[in-house]
């Protein structure tokens, strides 16, 4: 019975099938392509007995003909020959072992776990399908993923850390602050978002200006192009997305002209009916403005956010 319950543990490191038919669908891509495949061993040392440590193999590579995490990984291993190990079980085909390092030798329940996109997989690598320009890990866990940034013990779908590239944010990063503005010139950015969720077991996505999980956003690889007066969501955790639903985390991002004035509260630099009417969405709660949206709506100075903001607005540029 020991042995039973060792092997399914074993097994489900690799191979866990707990997502949900509509889950899986959501990853489906029809287009093929190429990744970028990593293979390492960061956790698993030589001198406690790994025939390697580090980076075994990075390249990018043509993903198999059915998109599947799986597939492609075998079939560019065996390709470079690579020693790989596939173990065919009743609940699936896992890896079990790459380079002479297999499940269960740094320590019980270890073994070779998948990474896509920087989210740690939670289902079997054939029911992990590809998009072109992923980069998908193949990586060694001794501790059934909490020694690579995904611990089932932690809940949280907060971010550890969030950076742009291309821009800066105008305050330090801290996770439970979700709000946070940016300043550009006239000019039309390319940015990279730089997110990293606290625990990688949740997903993490980033959209410009409508939060739509249903898709699936932007990964770190994709460029954005941005202007002053657009919003980045990124979100953590959806419960559309594959994983653990705990409640999601979204964090925002303005980007604001450099001049934004009183009464800009989309921060494009100019103060239209636009304004005006986010202005009036807020005082009646159908939007939620920031604590500095709250001070530029604040047109008549009266210290709340009121029709009578959006009234001084329209006041004002119906004299122009």
């Amino acid at each position: 019975m020991k042995k039973t319950i060792r092997r399914i543990a074993a097994t489900a490191l690799a191979t866990v099938m707990t997502v949900t038919a509509a889950c899986v669908s959501l990853s489906v891509s029809a287009a093929s392509g190429k990744i970028r495949l990593v293979v390492k061993n960061e956790t698993y040392s030589v001198s406690d007995g790994a025939a390697w440590n580090g980076i075994l193999y990075d390249k990018t590579v043509d993903i198999s003909d059915g998109t599947d995490a799986l597939s492609t990984v075998t079939a560019a291993l065996r390709e470079d020959n690579i020693q790989l190990t596939v173990n065919d079980t009743q609940w699936g085909s896992y890896i079990a072992s790459v380079g002479n390092i297999a499940e269960n030798d740094a320590a019980q329940y270890s073994g070779w776990m998948g990474v896509q996109n920087d989210w740690v997989v939670n289902n079997n690598l054939a029911y992990i399908f590809l998009r072109d320009g992923d980069t998908f890990e193949l990586t060694y866990s001794v501790k059934m993923g909490a020694d690579i940034g995904a611990d089932w013990n932690n809940p949280t779908t907060a971010l550890k850390e969030l950076s742009i590239d291309g821009l800066t944010l105008n305050e330090e990063f801290t996770p439970s602050n979700t709000d946070y503005t940016a300043t550009v010139g006239d000019e039309v950015k390319n940015i990279f978002v730089l997110p990293t969720a606290e625990n990688k077991n949740y997903q993490v996505r980033t959209y410009i200006n409508e939060y739509s999980p249903v898709n699936y956003g932007y990964r770190k690889t994709d460029s954005i192009e941005v202007k002053a007066g657009d919003t980045l969501y990124i979100g953590v955790g959806n419960e559309a997305w594959p994983g653990s639903y705990p409640a999601e985390t979204v964090y925002k991002v303005h980007v604001m002209a450099e001049d934004a004035k009183l009464g800009d509260v989309n921060f494009d630099g100019v103060i239209d009916i636009t304004d005006a009417t986010l202005i009036q969405k807020a005082s009646i709660d159908l939007v939620e403005f920031s604590e500095l949206q709250n001070k530029l709506a604040d047109y008549n100075g009266d210290g709340r956010v009121s029709v009578l903001d959006t009234t001084a607005v329209q006041r004002m540029l119906a004299s122009k």
